[in-house]
């Protein structure tokens, strides 16, 4: 694992980086960081498609666009051939540095996995709380995964909606918790992964008289019978802040905290529809149910978050690792170059401590 960290140096420091981002070359304290490296290699592999990229990213066109343009100013180099404005390729400097940029991404990413490997023996606990939702639509793979690998480690998980999680982490309850973004906590009070983006869809039976449209308006919702998420669940008050937003008063007949339960009874009443997340409905085989896409439709994206802290136990970095590792992967292999995005944490300056 030394002779990786000291190779991801080696490469850094040849394109002029070192290992906390600082440039070492004279034109001052620029920096180039792995998450602007994922980004460079994601516009190649997306053939030079930003808009493209840039979905597949979680970041706005202007932001790639504006890192691609201040980068080469800043170094007054050209990595991008252009033709009337529009990337079309790489220049022979860019093409190296694609090449090199591919080497210390998978130096770095091997640099994690080894240390998954060398903490295997790590002994403690950690609190983690996620909403029952998401446990089986996001993390039915990476828990057991986790536990199995981590025999000395005892995972206690709560099982409640986001809403509530928010106050159980605030309150030191759970070290780490998954939420929906926005998580409604100060950004100087948290970090967070965003480790999945969706969004939120209508469930509804096929005798529905909205059953035959494509998508579905706001406005259809006025006065239709619908199931919910309670109120301990985030999704429960984005839709009502949405209907609101939207001036749309939908009659709720029914709140639950139980998705397939609420799916269960738009088949039994017709009259009846839901609003899910969209992942749900690719993940099961859902008989005599339609779900249709709505017009400006409610974000779903889903945040491994923790507190801001000077001193990270290393079962609760393992875990952020961990979890890094996996939906990065699954990303990889479900799309071209589509890459887990870090926000808000520099791991390179915690410090770890034996929880």
């Amino acid at each position: 694992m030394i002779d990786l960290a000291i190779a991801i140096k080696n490469h850094l420091c040849h394109n002029g980086i070192n290992t906390i981002g600082k440039k070492t070359n004279r034109q001052g304290d620029n920096h180039l960081d792995i998450k602007q490296i994922r980004y460079f290699i994601a516009i190649v592999e997306n053939h030079f498609n930003l808009s493209q990229a840039a979905e597949l990213l979680y970041v706005s066109q202007p932001t790639l666009s504006m890192m691609i343009n201040d980068f080469e100013k800043r170094e007054n180099v050209k990595l991008f051939k252009r033709k009337r404005g529009r990337i079309i390729g790489l220049t022979y400097l860019g093409d190296n540095y694609y090449k090199d940029a591919q080497k210390v991404l998978s130096l770095y990413d091997d640099m994690f996995l080894k240390l998954h490997d060398h903490s295997k023996g790590l002994k403690g606990s950690i609190n983690i709380g996620i909403p029952p939702l998401i446990l089986s639509v996001v993390f039915s793979e990476v828990m057991p995964k986790l536990i199995l690998e981590n025999p000395g480690i005892q995972f206690n998980l709560k099982e409640i909606g986001a809403y509530q999680l928010k106050n159980e982490l605030l309150v030191g309850n759970v070290d780490v918790t998954v939420l929906l973004s926005p998580t409604g906590i100060a950004d100087n009070l948290v970090e967070t992964y965003e480790i999945q983006r969706s969004e939120l869809s209508v469930c509804l039976s096929p005798r529905h008289r909205l059953a035959s449209k494509k998508v579905i308006q706001w406005e259809d919702l006025t006065d239709e019978q619908l199931a919910l998420f309670d109120p301990s669940f985030m999704v429960h008050h984005l839709v009502m802040e949405a209907c609101e937003r939207h001036q749309v008063r939908p009659n709720i007949i029914l709140t639950s905290s139980s998705w397939d339960f609420m799916l269960n009874s738009t088949k039994i009443n017709h009259h009846i529809l839901t609003i899910c997340p969209t992942p749900i409905t690719e993940l099961y085989q859902l008989n005599d149910i339609n779900c249709i896409p709505m017009e400006q439709p409610i974000s779903w994206r889903v945040v491994l978050t923790r507190l801001h802290k000077k001193i990270i136990p290393r079962s609760n970095h393992l875990l952020w690792m961990i979890c890094y590792s996996h939906f990065q992967n699954n990303r990889v292999r479900n799309a071209t170059s589509t890459w887990f995005v870090r926000k808000n944490t520099n791991c390179v300056n915690a410090q770890f401590m034996i929880n």
